[in-house]
């Protein structure tokens, strides 16, 4: 997303009243009259009923309105049908002002009269800097509010919170309410689960001043609610955190509707060599890929007015929040399970199936043109979704004429936003299937009446139902629980009853036998989590799940491989062995196995080479991530005699290729290996062994992969292996197959893996190669950036690329500012002295003069279609605009709504200001290489870089030498050196009409 500095937005209003009638926003599909998005004063409740659209089938209606509510963000139910709700009547807060406001507040509503729709209103607890989340426990509520997580109760009856107390404080609140600690949600285990948004903290419990702080990045976390002992978790969810029927996590954030987290931190620690650093997996389509069908004309962060800028990001995700896994019954049984999501910005909630695809999921909504629910009115902003009593799906509104925070638009700009209309208001609304009739669930008060509530078909029921046998322990509930564990009708209903026993510390052995037989294979996967505490001491369970590794489901498989992991027994190797040679086409299937390996490899390895399927592309993947964990952690020994028997065994290339690749993958960024003179990194490892034979073997081995590289006619998959493979041979035997592979007529992954294995040999052969001229002429422009990137990786390669620009076969303006200031500060004089000279006439130019020179193209005529074929040639290596193009820098898709003078601004000065994600981080590694990318995932053992390769590197940390973190943009200075004044203004008008071309 662009933004324009503060000091310029003066400049641009001035300048943009000529452009916008040019440029205006195409008409969304369904629009209020002309004028009614510059309304000043609300809708009346009745009047914004009507101007709902909703799912064919089901009733939206009014469950409380101003005066009752105000500014709702957060609300739960309690076991009497009370509705408490956070109401962030401070919002837009001022940051870091003092004093901070004190205008949030805790409301109970109720219903006296069983009409279904609130009628009394007790102020809770008031006097809150910004409120953000609510959850039920012990007669009271737990309520986030940073720094802090505050527990409140009414121990008198009078309706307000007389006992107030800080249990867990550290929180950062350095952003914005809307993306600190949020979001408490019970989970099966009994802990309660926080989303922790763009924040970390230095987080400790003032009941327990004795423990030590809990330190920690951005990343959600959970607690004991008893004993507030805090942890982090993965995933960075915003505001949106939700679980499904079986205790699946999922979370949002603005341009990512559904996360799931498949793994945690801890699972991947077991094996330090595991260079695997993701915990989330994308579930739904993001950032432009991510459809919304709005009826508004609502606008959205950059737009600042109507009549000045419209939505960068309209008619995609650009707010996600308050995501829900639907549990009732009150809509259809098609609706259960569901994923339902608000997105404020553009006035809608939406709705996706969730499908089960290998360890995790997939979501799409089941139509399209439509959303579950949308209205025409602006003021309508649905933040939070929960299910009730009723069955239903309830929605807050916190209806407001703005909900973006003043934070994310510029200075300049917020005069013109009323960010305060629609303080004062608020609606809550029920949506629930047509004709249906309103009827609260009542929880039982009786310890067997709520055993029998676990069987209930609605999930707040069962929830319920669940926390107040947690919260009121009764030896008399474990045999009725037992029999819900094994004979309730519902598997949602077993799994819940068999998690309170494991909270309430009652769970037997034949309970939990009994779910690993059990017919649903999501209570089996329970079975599973369950029992793995107790397979070191029960033979009985391990022998069980040993044979669950060919369970018919594959997240009980999954699952398994988790647990089987955490045994110190080389009796599970084959279990484990049987799973990933079965899944091992999903990565965190992979990852799930090879964590917990860990010093069982020569024997998994033992195990896995017998494997009857080793012909299977599962096969394959899983031979190249273990032989790259070998090459990182395991004795030289070990790798040789890994190496020797890929080399000397039978087996198909396609996964002997990767299997050695892997492997000296892992082997290159070992400190204690070095090569032995012009040998390869392979060579030498076998010269180790004296075994004159196997070096022989390896030669034949390249020579075959010399051989499949230059066949065009086999395999994509098995060439790209076998250029991988040829990256650790000598350059005189692979670089002269490589060099061949370079150009136009090729396909593109096999010319981006032919610049990634000449940038591997480090070279200068190598590059000359690449800056051929007769090469540099074909390249796209993907395939072009690639190559820059592979030029300033190495030393040697970095002169190259100096001749080349000095003969004139590469312009400076090329070359990237984060990598010319990388290469200005180079330790090496020479190349720091030969940067300083090529590059001053660059970079010592004014960014700012160059802009102002330009701005008057904007007033020439343009070509929009002449701008797509600039736009192909100079931009889309790194940008996707509508669906096509690279994904190294931001999705440009929507950025047609963007003032031309900032799109010309941004594209002259790309380092005015760079959106944190995107700015360049540069490692450089043991064995000497450089890599330049933005941070896509991190671990307490390795870091992931998404490159100009369009690629994601992982480093281990023990592997980096160095890394910096320039705060510059990956998009090079000078860009319109590469083009005329013409070209330059055609580009402006393709990127603002291009997606109407």
């Amino acid at each position: 997303m662009l933004r324009i500095p503060p000091a310029l937005i003066a400049a641009l209003v001035v300048s943009l009243a000529p452009l916008i009638a040019t440029h205006a926003a195409p008409a969304a599909a369904k629009v209020l009259k002309p004028g009614a998005a510059d309304r000043t004063q609300p809708l009346t409740p009745e009047a914004a009923l009507a101007a709902f659209q909703l799912e064919p089938g089901l009733r939206i209606e009014l469950v409380a309105a101003e005066p009752l509510v105000v500014d709702p963000v957060a609300f739960a139910f309690d076991e009497q049908g009370r509705l408490y709700v956070v109401e962030a009547r401070g919002y837009p807060e001022t940051l870091n002002a003092s004093p901070a406001t004190t205008e949030g507040r805790v409301a109970r509503l109720e219903d006296t009269d069983g009409d279904g729709r609130c009628d009394r209103r007790t102020e809770f607890a008031t006097g809150f800097t910004n409120p953000n989340g609510i959850m039920v426990w012990r007669g009271g509520v737990f309520v986030t509010c940073a720094p802090d997580i505050f527990y409140l109760k009414d121990t008198n009856g009078d309706g307000i919170a007389d006992e107030r107390r800080v249990v867990l404080t550290g929180f950062d609140k350095t952003r914005t309410s809307q993306i600190r600690v949020s979001y408490p949600t019970l989970g099966l285990d009994g802990k309660i689960y926080v989303a922790c948004g763009s924040n970390g903290g230095k987080v400790t419990s003032p009941d327990h001043p004795e423990r030590p702080a809990v330190v920690f990045p951005p990343a959600d976390g959970r607690f004991d609610p008893e004993t507030f002992v805090y942890e982090t978790i993965g995933g960075r969810g915003q505001f949106g955190l939700a679980f499904d029927a079986f205790g699946q996590r999922f979370n949002c954030t603005n341009r990512h509707p559904v996360q799931h987290a498949v793994l945690e931190p801890w699972q991947l620690k077991r094996n330090p060599h595991l260079a695997f650093t993701d915990t989330m997996q994308e579930v739904s389509k993001v950032q432009a890929e991510a459809k919304v069908f709005r009826i508004s004309r609502a606008t959205v962060t950059a737009d600042f007015a109507p009549n000045l800028m419209s939505a960068p990001h309209a008619g995609t995700f650009t707010s996600a929040c308050g995501l829900l896994i639907f549990g009732g019954s009150g809509l259809s049984p098609e609706h259960a399970g569901n994923a339902f999501i608000c997105e404020p910005a553009q006035n809608l909630v939406q709705r996706q199936v969730l499908r089960p695809e290998g360890a995790s999921f997939r979501s799409d909504p089941p139509y399209t043109g439509r959303e579950f629910l949308a209205s025409t009115d602006i003021w309508f902003r649905p933040v939070f979704l929960a299910d009730g009593p009723d069955g239903a799906l309830y929605v807050a509104d916190m209806h407001r004429r703005e909900i973006d925070h003043p934070s994310y638009v510029p200075e300049e700009a917020r005069g013109r936003l009323d960010f305060d209309s629609g303080k004062g208001t608020g609606r809550i609304y029920r949506v629930v299937k047509a004709g249906r009739k309103i009827k609260p669930a009542v929880p039982g008060r009786t310890t067997a009446s709520l055993c029998r509530d676990l069987e209930s078909s609605d999930s707040w029921s069962r929830e319920t139902a669940q926390r107040l046998l947690i919260e009121r322990p009764d030896p008399a509930a474990v045999a009725l629980l037992e029999k819900c564990a094994t004979r309730a009708k519902l598997p949602e209903s077993r799994t819940r009853a068999l998690w309170t026993l494991q909270v309430l510390r009652q769970l037997s052995p034949s309970a939990m036998a009994a779910a690993l037989r059990d017919p649903h294979a999501r209570v089996r996967e329970q079975g599973v989590t369950l029992a793995a505490p107790s397979l070191d001491k029960s033979p009985e369970f391990r022998a069980r799940l040993l044979a669950m590794a060919g369970d018919p489901d594959a997240r009980v498989r999954f699952t398994s491989a988790l647990a089987l992991g955490s045994i110190d027994d080389t009796a599970v190797v084959p279990a484990l062995a049987t799973i990933a040679v079965r899944d091992g086409e999903d990565r965190w299937v992979r990852a799930a196995v090879l964590s917990g390996v860990g010093t069982r490899l020569p024997e998994f390895l033992e195990e896995i080479s017998r494997s009857p399927h080793n012909n299977s592309p599962a096969f394959a993947a899983v031979m190249e991530d273990l032989g790259r964990t070998l090459g990182a952690g395991a004795s030289l020994e070990a790798c040789r005699r890994f190496l020797v028997q890929v080399l000397t065994g039978e087996g198909d290339l396609a996964w002997r290729f990767p299997s050695v690749t892997g492997l000296a993958d892992g082997l290159r960024g070992r400190r204690e290996f070095k090569v032995n003179g012009a040998g390869s990194l392979l060579s030498t490892l076998l010269a180790g062994g004296g075994d004159s034979s196997a070096a022989s073997a390896l030669d034949n081995f390249f020579g075959r992969a010399a051989e499949v590289a230059a066949n065009d006619k086999a395999p994509a998959k098995q060439r790209g292996s076998a250029i991988g493979l040829l990256s650790y041979t000598e350059f005189s035997r692979g670089g002269a197959v490589l060099g061949t592979l370079l150009g136009g007529r090729h396909p593109l992954e096999l010319q981006l893996q032919v610049i990634r294995a000449l940038e591997r040999f480090g070279d200068a052969r190598g590059a000359e190669l690449l800056v051929q001229l007769q090469n540099w002429t074909r390249y796209t422009p993907q395939v072009r950036e690639a190559v820059v990137s592979a030029l300033v990786a190495r030393p040697k390669m970095t002169e190259v690329l100096f001749a080349a620009i000095q003969r004139g076969a590469i312009k400076p303006s090329e070359i990237s500012s984060s990598r010319r200031t990388r290469l200005r500060k180079h330790t090496d004089p020479a190349i720091r002295q030969a940067a300083e000279t090529l590059f001053q006439g660059l970079d010592g130019g004014d960014r700012m003069q160059v802009y102002r020179a330009y701005r008057e193209i904007l007033g020439q005529p343009a070509d929009a279609v002449r701008g797509g074929k600039v736009y192909e040639r100079a931009c889309s290596a790194c940008h996707t605009y509508n669906g096509g193009g690279g994904k190294v820098g931001p999705d440009l898709t929507g950025i047609r709504h963007q003032p031309a003078d900032a799109l010309l601004l941004h594209i002259l000065v790309p380092n005015l200001e760079v959106a944190p994600g995107y700015q360049a981080l540069s490692v450089t590694t043991n064995d000497g290489r450089s890599l330049t990318g933005w941070l896509a995932g991190e671990t307490d053992s390795s870091l992931t870089l998404r490159t100009a390769f369009g690629t994601e590197e992982t480093v281990l940390r023990s592997s980096v030498a160095s890394l910096s973190a320039p705060g510059l943009s990956l998009m090079p200075d000078g860009l319109e050196q590469t083009m005329s004044k013409e070209e330059l203004a055609d580009l402006v008008a393709y990127l603002k009409t291009g997606a109407e071309l």
